[in-house]
């Protein structure tokens, strides 16, 4: 005669291994974080705003504070990276003079990074152009204050 208890045993742990797997698998829903739509409008008055620093500061002559509106990992594209070496190459144009101008022509991102695509003017303190031509910046926040975390120039005739 056949053991019952044998022959429900596999059906019994068949049901159990199911069950346990049905209990691990249940998915939990999180709900959906309302976010509020971003305003483009105040994140351009933003970055108008560190523009006029960022030229005030060429104005004056200051290398360190233009330097510091990069984050540390900054590049200048193609071929300068971190805020010290960036900080040389502004001493460098403070010593020859040059002052730029610039002007934001379209923006996309988010509240905490920014790509930027503008014009601008590179001159001299007499006013006579050096370069003219178009940009992209990449902000992004820090500490609550935008920094240029890339930065690249092309120059336009």
């Amino acid at each position: 005669m056949m053991n019952t208890k044998a022959l429900h045993r596999p059906f019994v742990t068949l049901f159990l291994l199911l069950f346990a797997g049905m209990v691990s698998c249940e998915t939990k829903v999180q709900p959906i974080e309302e976010t509020k739509p971003i305003d483009m409008s105040v994140l351009e008055s933003e970055i108008t705003s560190r523009l006029r620093q960022y030229e005030d500061y060429l104005q004056k002559g200051d290398s360190i504070a233009l330097s510091l509106m990069y984050t540390e990992d900054a590049e200048v594209l193609p071929a300068v990276a971190g805020r010290e070496h960036i900080k040389k190459v502004f001493s460098g144009m403070i010593r020859d003079s040059v002052i730029g101008s610039f002007e934001t022509t379209h923006l996309w991102g988010n509240e905490t990074l920014l790509v930027e695509e503008g014009k601008g003017v590179w001159s001299d303190k007499s006013g006579k152009t050096e370069s003219k031509g178009k940009y992209l910046l990449v902000w992004k926040k820090e500490a609550g204050e935008w920094k240029i975390l890339r930065d690249t120039w092309f120059p336009v005739k």
